[in-house]
């Protein structure tokens, strides 16, 4: 029996993840949840979420997701997050349980009664399917949905350095438990609002290319959502259309948050780690994909990644 159901006293259960919440966290976390169903225990399932979640994840079963947490739980599971400051207004919930079980692919986080960690995985969602696959948990077409989603988003399509052939036996394994491939590719990568495509040509505009780091990078600014009527959710696809430039081997994405800070998003498509590069910053994530916050201005952000880079080479 796997570490996830071994706990004697469960009680009241919360599952959670990073704030704004991505295709691996959500995909793990509703995952996990209606494997709970299937065993007849409930669980609430809730998110720091700003604004609202992305439409190119409404496939998911995102009705599940509790609008409101309770005043307390005894165990909480915490999937795709490595440090207990990133589940925002529920991090005093998680650390005053009693059980705080954190399922994830970073690396050593920072927090948690038990660990099921693998930073060499290249999602949450491959983790958890180890997991269920060694419990013989019965996994459905929605559950196989939900894992399968965060196998895509984290792998870039299958694009990303993460990807080996684990990952593609956990995606064969997933569509023969009914996953829709093609509808979930299509959702997150084929559908995109027209509004968010009239501002990817102002976020391609703006880049800027610099050739010594090989590193591309744009921005988009709060006065864009206004401008096109869009919310930051429906635009976390833009880091991939500005790491398409052939010039550059790292791409960052710095996007304006309503406070005057930085989010900012980075791929490598070689041995440069932007791992390493966010934990400059106090961030985090993966070899190939990475982010973090920063309250700098976006040139002064700029200049701190083009050193980083550079201490690399």
């Amino acid at each position: 029996m796997s570490n996830l159901f071994e706990i004697e006293n469960l009680g009241q259960i919360l599952i959670t993840g990073h704030v704004n919440p991505d295709g691996d966290a959500l995909g793990s976390a509703l995952a996990f949840k209606l494997i709970l169903k299937q065993k007849n225990i409930e669980a609430d399932v809730c998110f720091d979420i700003s604004n609202s979640l992305p439409t190119n994840l409404d496939h998911l079963p995102l009705e599940l997701v509790n609008k409101e947490a309770k005043n307390q739980y005894d165990t909480v599971y915490v999937f795709d997050c490595g440090s207990s400051e990133r589940l925002g207004k529920y991090e005093s919930l998680a650390l005053n349980a009693e059980n705080i079980i954190v399922v994830d692919h970073h690396i050593n986080p920072t927090f948690g009664t038990l660990q099921i960690i693998d930073p060499t995985a290249a999602s949450t969602t491959q983790v958890l399917f180890r997991e269920l696959e060694s419990d013989n948990i019965l996994i459905t077409k929605e559950v196989a949905n939900c894992l399968m989603t965060g196998l895509i988003t984290d792998t870039g399509r299958f694009q990303y350095s993460n990807t080996n052939s684990e990952v593609f036996d956990i995606a064969s394994k997933l569509m023969k438990y009914g996953s829709d491939l093609t509808m979930i590719s299509e959702n997150i990568y084929g559908s995109v609002p027209l509004n968010a495509m009239i501002l990817q040509s102002k976020v391609l505009e703006r880049m800027e290319l610099f050739t010594k780091e090989k590193l591309i990078v744009s921005f988009i600014l709060q006065t864009d959502y206004k401008k096109y009527k869009i919310e930051s959710s429906e635009v976390d696809f833009l880091i991939d259309s500005i790491r398409l430039v052939k010039e550059s081997e790292i791409a960052l994405l710095l996007k304006e948050q309503t406070d005057g800070t930085f989010k900012g998003s980075l791929r490598s498509r070689t041995q440069v780690n932007v791992q390493e590069i966010a934990s400059e910053f106090g961030g985090g994530g993966h070899k190939a994909a990475s982010g973090f916050s920063s309250s700098l201005e976006k040139d002064q952000i700029v200049d701190i990644v083009r050193n980083a880079i550079s201490k690399q080479l």
